[in-house]
């Protein structure tokens, strides 16, 4: 499969933006723990929160970066196994592209 059907396609651009914050808000609740715990260990919790930004970074490349029609399955797998799409809103796409996330996180 090179391409989701253009419904898939209009769901994931209408859905973009509640999953762009979705991802973030992950990444923020990680900074809120390092932040909370860092009392006594500023330098640690500093160098932390520097790999955590790294990580999380190219978590939200690899789920947003440049969406195309050839490339939105694997956006949305990466979704799903980063936690940012629930089974609610997965259930949305076709049935072709829920079985093909399904395949490809088995």
């Amino acid at each position: 499969m090179s391409s989701v059907p253009e419904k898939d396609w209009k769901l994931f651009r209408k859905l973009q933006v509640e999953l762009t914050a979705n991802a973030c808000e992950l990444v923020f609740k990680q900074v809120d723990n390092i932040a909370n715990h860092r009392v006594g260990k500023e330098h640690q919790s500093y160098l932390d929160l520097y790999r955590l930004i790294e990580v999380e970074d190219s978590k939200i490349a690899e789920m947003f970066n440049n969406p195309t029609r050839n490339n939105v399955l694997l956006k949305i797998v990466a979704l799903k196994n980063h936690g940012v799409l629930s089974d609610e809103q997965l259930h949305l796409f076709s049935e072709e592209t829920q079985e093909f996330v399904s395949r490809m996180l088995s």
